[in-house]
């Protein structure tokens, strides 16, 4: 025989072992296996991905593995994350995981074969939480390997805050929602075994709670919503509210506070120049008659035209700062 001939058969021979090793391959499945699989045998599928999604689960139309055998799901690391051995299911989503990648790793022994598995869909999500319609909201079920802590809750003034849970349900003993005042001193942590609807949490000193939550690698629950608090002012006035002011930035808070004590005083002032123009609107209709050549009357026009009624607001922000200027050197 050639040689030629003989490298012929060597690349057939190649080439059909490789075939013979390699997964299936199906355009209806994201990573699939031969059905039965083989003994004694290890591949990873990898770069299962949505690009830009914040947490990924699959799905599994069939998952068919021996009991020496087992398929690892992995992050995009490599990291495992939860490992399936001994089982036979169909039609059912893997837990939610952070990040937008997963991997399939299929390890197999000589202890017999089974049909394997085939993931044929991903669902993806994007964002950290929910915000609509909630103080502060997890997805449902939340991710494993989450932590996140979402924007203060805060009421600028009270004196005593607490908040309402609609919902909260922690799975595993790992996973845990704290509570922070906002110093971000730790105020109380709960976990599987707080979880519970409709309830409120203690009062706490202060205008502002935070909330975290952290979660482990153990399995999922619906998470939590809080749908509402509660303040209490110096006079111990309790007042419920369903939306958090923001807190304010620090270089525009001195900005935000003159507004705010300006408003009354400006609101007190402009309903008595709108009084005072009323009655020179009267008084220069009974003058009409007696003085059609009074300055006031022969101006009425430009006094309150744009003209005018701009120069009055100009005057008014004078006249106020004035007054605000006056109030803090005494």
């Amino acid at each position: 025989m050639s040689k030629l001939n003989i490298f012929r058969v060597v690349l057939c021979c190649f080439l059909f072992v490789v075939l013979a090793c390699m997964p299936a391959a199906s355009s209806e499945s994201l990573a699939e296996s031969k059905h039965p699989y083989a003994n004694n045998f290890e591949y990873t599928w990898s770069n299962i991905s949505e690009p830009g999604a914040t947490e990924i689960r699959l799905h599994f139309s069939d998952l068919d593995i021996g009991r020496y055998d087992k398929l690892t799901i992995l992050d995009k690391y490599g990291n495992d994350l939860v490992t399936y051995s001994g089982i036979t299911k169909a039609d059912f989503w893997t837990e939610w995981y952070v990040g937008d990648t997963l991997g399939v790793r299929l390890i197999t022994s000589d202890q017999g074969t089974a049909y394997g598995f085939k993931i044929d869909k991903l669902e993806s999500r994007s964002g950290t939480c929910i915000s609509n319609n909630s103080l502060a909201e997890s997805y449902h079920p939340y991710a494993n390997n989450f932590e996140y802590k979402w924007p203060d809750i805060s009421k600028p003034g009270a004196t005593q805050i607490r908040i309402h849970f609609e919902s909260l349900n922690l799975a595993d003993t790992y996973d845990k929602l704290i509570l922070y005042d906002k110093y971000d001193n730790k105020l109380v942590t709960y976990s599987r075994y707080q979880s519970g609807n409709d309830f409120w949490t203690e009062w706490y000193t202060g205008d502002t709670l935070k909330v975290k939550l952290i979660t482990g690698n153990s399995g999922t629950a619906y998470g939590f919503k809080i749908d509402k608090g509660e303040i209490k002012n110096d006079k111990n006035v309790t007042t419920v509210f369903t939306e958090s002011a923001k807190a304010l930035d620090p270089t525009t808070e001195k900005v935000g506070n003159n507004s705010g004590e300006y408003s009354d005083d400006l609101k007190k002032f402009m309903d008595r120049f709108h009084s005072v123009s009323v009655e020179i609107a009267v008084t220069l209709n009974i003058l009409e008659e007696e003085d059609n050549q009074s300055w006031m009357y022969r101006n009425i026009q430009w006094v309150f035209s744009g003209i005018g009624t701009s120069l009055g607001a100009s005057l008014v922000i004078i006249l106020m700062k004035r007054l605000k200027d006056k109030k803090i050197r005494q």
